[in-house]
């Protein structure tokens, strides 16, 4: 099994120079996310996944071949894959495109679909205990004031970034 503080190096490596919402180290958003698990008294192997949950991504640029030989475990290496959502622009078209038909304002009826297929992806993750408690404690965290850009024009963005992460939370049950 990979240590946290081993999952803590690689991901520190890995997200070097990133920022996340708050303007902060990306790095230190993680850690915020495994000390919330931590106080929640998960064990270190789902603290361990959290830190390391977002390492296979466009931004990263690293593949699942890369993670095993940095000496991340292909089991674990499968859940990060599972975790990364890949929003499906076919379905979030077609579903806001009906709404719209409704009546739905285009704004509106975007950020719906978008908050529909976020939480059909997290609800996919209920069946791996590990998982769904990481996610869980990702979005969580996420909905801290200070994770929260208060933009005037990109207010109703936030409203409905907010709803989403709270629907998914509900909707992994955990």
């Amino acid at each position: 099994m990979l240590s946290y503080n081993e999952a803590y190096k690689i991901a520190e490596e890995i997200h070097k120079g990133q920022k996340d919402k708050a303007g902060g180290p990306y790095i230190d958003f993680l850690q915020n996310v495994a000390n919330y698990l931590k106080n929640k008294g998960e064990s270190e192997e789902v603290q361990t996944l959290a830190i390391l949950q977002d390492s296979i991504t466009s931004a990263t640029k690293k593949t699942p071949e890369d993670m095993i030989k940095m000496g991340v475990p292909a089991d674990m290496v499968e859940l990060i894959q599972k975790m990364t959502y890949h929003k499906n622009q076919g379905w979030i078209d077609e579903y806001s495109c009906k709404l719209i038909e409704k009546g739905v304002p285009a704004e509106d009826s975007t950020y719906d679909a978008r908050e529909k297929d976020f939480v059909r992806f997290v609800e996919t993750l209920k069946d791996n205990p590990m998982a769904a408690k990481a996610k869980s404690a990702i979005l969580n965290v996420l909905l801290e004031d200070k994770y929260i850009q208060r933009q005037e024009r990109r207010e109703l963005k936030t409203k409905f970034r907010l709803k989403k992460y709270k629907a998914a939370i509900q909707a992994l049950g955990v």
